[in-house]
């Protein structure tokens, strides 16, 4: 019997593993990565998620009806504005109005909005604007795309046929959502394009006693691609007195975080105020609710007996309602106090972004995507 002979193993170079591999494998220490940070106005919500949504990530902010899922997507627009940058919104719900955008603070001159409800249209449209919008923007300002909402979105097969049955229909839909996240992902990242779905929570079925029982549409797409989920409940309705009447101005909301990929586990903000009626209050979240715990949580601020806040040594003021309004009001002292307890704001990422100077970390030169349209592929080749 023939002995078999043995192959001595070589060990390749590093640069072999270069020539072989290209780009797609270096030192994580090599990576190139932006560190940039879009904010909200809300504070508390800024500390929960991390620093708001890195550029190139995606959030899904799913909840009940009325429970303020538009208005946060609407406050992170209003910030992407005011870094100068630019915000892409499917309105796949139709619901898009100038007059309501403009009361959230968002300047519609700045917003490209794609009425379509088919993933693979949109897909393609999103892609060309992005790259389109970024070659115009020159310093790493940052691009929102909010999609309003997952839930209203389909697959062209299932929009353009007349009968489908009902697990074909859910069928196609999640492929094509999940299609949509594989090759759009590494686009936004190289885009530096912070995302954010919007979805609906529904009851599931058959769920154990005690257990959550509560679920997204959509697939299991989003939930695998999010970096950040969260869970906006509405709670009891605000009022207040008009003309010896009681008027509804807005809602109490919490916001529960499902998961994080970018920051440690956070606590829930309970009972936040959002308000919905411009008449009676100025529309939005209360930006320095629940503000006053991460301080406290944080040692930033002392909380002594009797109700008495105390910073450094030195008293504040007494009862939450005084201290509250002392947030809001004092701009020095809150600002001292958020940059002690390392909580991103508009103002932190524009100096990051100014810092940044002539560098570019989302150049489009070279870049490519895939497209998910297929009806433009079947006109090709029909001509």
């Amino acid at each position: 019997m023939a002995k078999k002979s043995k192959v001595g193993l070589k060990v390749p170079t590093r640069n072999e593993l270069l020539r072989k591999y290209g780009a797609s494998i270096q030192l994580a220490s090599e990576t190139k990565e932006s560190k940039l940070w879009l904010p909200s106005t809300f504070f508390a919500l800024n500390y929960q998620w991390g620093g708001g949504i890195p550029f190139g990530k995606s959030v899904e902010v799913a909840g009940e009806e009325s429970s303020g899922k538009s208005l946060i997507a609407y406050n992170f627009a209003y910030a992407t504005q005011q870094l100068g940058g630019h915000v892409i919104w499917v309105d796949a719900e139709q619901s898009w109005m100038n007059s309501w955008a403009e009361a959230n603070g968002v300047d519609p001159e700045k917003v490209t909005v794609i009425n379509d409800t088919r993933i693979e249209y949109v897909s393609d449209a999103v892609a060309d604007i992005a790259i389109y919008i970024r070659s115009q923007l020159t310093h790493n300002e940052p691009i929102l795309l909010v999609v309003d909402s997952i839930a209203a979105m389909d697959c062209s097969d299932n929009i353009d046929s007349k009968m489908v049955d009902g697990k074909s229909e859910m069928g196609g839909r999640a492929k094509a959502l999940y299609k949509y996240f594989r090759i759009r992902t590494e686009l936004f990242v190289k885009l530096g394009i912070t995302q954010i779905y919007i979805n609906q929570l529904r009851t599931a079925l058959n769920v154990g006693f005690g257990k959550d029982n509560t679920t997204t549409t959509g697939g299991a797409a989003l939930k695998f691609y999010a970096s950040i989920r969260v869970a906006f409940y509405a709670g009891r309705s605000i009022t207040v007195k008009h003309k010896g009447k009681e008027r509804k101005a807005g809602k109490l909301v919490t916001i529960r975080l499902l998961k994080n990929k970018v920051a440690p586990p956070r606590p829930t903000i309970s009972k936040c105020p959002v308000y919905f009626n411009p008449k009676f209050h100025e529309v939005g979240f209360d930006r320095v609710f629940a503000l006053e715990d991460t301080l406290v949580e944080n040692d930033i601020i002392e909380k002594n007996a009797g109700g008495t806040y105390s910073y450094k040594g030195k008293k504040l003021c007494r009862g939450e309602e005084k201290f509250q309004k002392l947030l809001e009001e004092d701009d020095d002292l809150r600002r001292k106090l958020l940059r002690r307890a390392e909580i991103n704001t508009i103002g932190t990422t524009r100096k990051q972004i100014e810092a940044l100077g002539d560098v570019n970390y989302f150049p489009v030169d070279g870049v490519e995507y895939e497209s998910q349209n297929n009806e433009e592929e079947d006109d090709e080749e029909e001509e």
